[in-house]
């Protein structure tokens, strides 16, 4: 895979399957398909400093979330972080916004710093601060229109925004100012591992640490839960169809 457009493709498909088999692991799909197709047109107005290297570190970024859902899908190992969202799917009490988060989480937080660190090492990637701020704010740009299509399939979605503003650590930790800070953080970490086992120690560890922000998604305090519980409850239409209600975002 070398383009935005083959990852858009690769995206769609993965989308259309999900619909087909009900499967909730087209909430992200949707989510992450609009933020590489603005990614894309970003691009091709000239947005960034580097175009080029932009397209590497999307296609690099894709490959990360692509390669953990084949190799989980086949049965074998892949990050911790992306196991936890992968094996939400497969259970009917989380929610959409559940779902899309827990995506989120290993995305950004493990994901978006390997693909940088990946695309320039050493001091290269301190030229590439401007553009990952952008992409980033590509990424927290969608959240509006995500809160807004979840009000189309939940109860009134101001109740459970105050509920996640007030309880449990794990939800508040996990704003997208808070993930959008550590990953950059996290990137020139490992941009500067100048040995292959120091690499995979940090990565294993910040896996570990993404992992533990999942496994409070899933299972985050009682009075979230209460909410949530209710929220899955009365959610509206189908897998299929909550996954159209996104695509309009």
């Amino acid at each position: 895979m070398q383009t935005i457009a083959e990852v858009i493709e690769r995206l769609q498909q993965i989308i259309d399957q999900a619909k087909k088999d009900e499967s909730p692991l087209g909430y992200f799909a949707v989510i992450y398909a609009q933020m590489t197709g603005a990614v894309k047109e970003g691009i091709e107005r000239g947005i960034f400093e580097n175009g080029s290297r932009m397209e590497q570190l999307d296609v690099r970024f894709a490959m990360r979330y692509f390669d953990a859902l084949d190799a989980w899908q086949a049965g074998k190992p892949c990050s911790r972080a992306w196991a936890q969202a992968f094996e939400a799917s497969k259970h009917d009490e989380h929610t959409v916004l559940q779902h899309i988060m827990l995506g989120i989480n290993a995305h950004v937080n493990l994901d978006l710093c390997i693909a940088a660190a990946h695309t320039r090492s050493g001091d290269a990637i301190f030229g590439m601060r401007k553009d990952f701020d952008l992409v980033n704010d590509i990424i927290a740009s969608l959240t509006d229109g995500v809160q807004q299509k979840l009000a189309e399939i939940w109860l009134p979605f101001g109740w459970l925004d105050f509920l996640l503003r007030t309880e449990d650590e794990g939800w508040i930790n996990f704003s997208m100012k808070t993930a959008r800070g550590a990953a950059w953080k996290a990137a020139v970490a490992l941009a500067f591992a100048r040995h292959h086992d120091t690499e995979a120690a940090l990565i294993r560890d910040l896996d570990s640490a993404v992992s533990a922000v999942a496994g409070k998604l899933r299972r985050p305090g009682w009075l979230i839960r209460l909410g949530l519980g209710v929220m899955q409850r009365t959610e509206r239409g189908s897998v299929s169809e909550k996954i159209e209600t996104l695509i309009r975002i």
